[in-house]
């Protein structure tokens, strides 16, 4: 297949940030690349699938990493971050069927309300990815690993051989027989039982796009999001990001065909994972039922205090969300805007490098959230500067 062209930048260290990389399963350094006179951090993020309105679990997610861009500009670093939006699947064609609504036409509604509800918690400069927009990025892929062998035709669909791919399980701590074990996307024409659907064109589905090599069908979940890693940083990127439930099978197959694509081993320097939200012991889901919008929170609670909620546990932690928590951190955040507000003292403060060491330290924001308190209680002139890192908006 034609190769997809890396642009190879020199990569210099240019910050101590350390950060979880659930690949090595450890804390690295993260360099940053270093082109010219600039420091550019390139994310690839996980975001939703647009069928119904983003929950407080979507919300955890996206503003972990609104901290992440926000401390990587505060160091002088540029960052480009895209979310992929997933537009095309099969929930979305069932939920516009039971709506009488077009598939692309409730997706665009969705869509529209993620972005409402994402500048209400002030995030800010995400770029988003439709998949849809990207169909035909995944039919050269998917065509391309078909003429260089490393996939084939089974059963009407397409599907990446993963025999050589000797890596393939590591990103979840799996062996080759957990994975024959899971048997997902099962079809007894396919060659092992892992192996990954690229293209599914066997099913039935009500959206379907043409290709003469590939048969009408949909490029499957884990080659939607590779098409827009390819489209967007051509394969290669500093932080891949999602959610703790996405490591398998979505982020390992996900690895798997960026390293089939690039011949890269590690096209991913960092895979980083956010914790779940539970809602009454069960994750909060929209499959589920037992959802809390974004939407609707907001029109009882204020941004600042679901920030200061969510930051006040680490971020790969899973934890159980209780609304009711959220009246101290109301008034945390009142706290706050009256220090804001008052005469602030003067001088150098060891606050500031008190609250990044902590958040360089794999963003350890209970830390950093102590240390702002206290620069609150002493009005430190440093408090302003935390709060933008939180992106706090008073």
């Amino acid at each position: 297949m034609d190769k997809i062209r890396l642009i190879t930048l020199f990569r210099a260290p240019v910050q101590s940030v350390r950060i979880f990389d659930t690949l090595s399963g450890e804390k690295k350094e993260f360099a940053a690349i270093a082109n010219s006179n600039n420091s550019v951090v390139k994310m690839l993020l996980c975001g939703p699938t647009v069928y119904d309105y983003s929950h407080v679990g979507h919300a955890r997610m996206l503003l972990f990493y609104d901290l992440m861009a926000r401390h990587f500009r505060a160091k002088g670093m540029h960052v480009s971050a895209i979310v992929n939006i997933t537009d095309v699947d099969p929930k979305i064609f069932k939920k516009a069927k039971a709506t009488n609504t077009p598939p692309s036409e409730l997706a665009a509604k969705f869509i529209g309300e993620l972005l409402r509800d994402l500048s209400a918690l002030g995030i800010e400069g995400f770029a988003f990815a439709r998949v849809s927009h990207h169909v035909g990025t995944a039919q050269k892929l998917v065509a391309g690993l078909l003429r260089d062998g490393r996939a084939y035709s089974a059963g009407g669909n397409i599907y990446l051989d993963t025999s050589e791919i000797l890596s393939f399980g590591r990103l979840a701590g799996m062996s080759r027989q957990d994975l024959r074990d899971c048997r997902l996307d099962i079809s007894p024409a396919k060659k092992l039982p892992e192996d990954i659907l690229l293209w599914n064109a066997s099913e039935n589905l009500d959206v379907a796009f043409f290709d003469a090599i590939l048969g009408s069908g949909i490029p499957w979940w884990h080659m939607q999001d590779s098409s827009v890693a390819v489209a967007g940083f051509g394969g290669s990127y500093d932080i891949h990001g999602g959610a703790s439930e996405l490591v398998y099978p979505h982020h390992e197959s996900h690895l798997a065909q960026l390293q089939a694509i690039t011949s890269l081993e590690k096209p991913v320097k960092f895979w980083t994972h956010v914790g779940l939200v539970r809602a009454k012991g069960r994750k909060m889901s929209k499959s589920l039922g037992n959802t809390i919008t974004i939407r609707d929170l907001l029109k009882k609670r204020t941004a600042n205090a679901l920030r200061l909620y969510l930051y006040s546990r680490h971020y790969r932690n899973d934890f159980d969300f209780s609304e009711n928590h959220l009246d101290s951190f109301e008034r945390i955040s009142d706290a706050i805007a009256a220090a804001l507000n008052s005469k602030q003292g003067s001088g150098k403060s060891k606050l500031i490098g008190r609250f990044f060491e902590r958040i360089e330290d794999d963003f350890d924001t209970p830390g950093a959230m102590k240390v702002m308190v206290e620069a609150a209680r002493v009005r430190s002139p440093d408090l302003n500067a935390m709060v933008n890192i939180l992106g706090l908006q008073y």
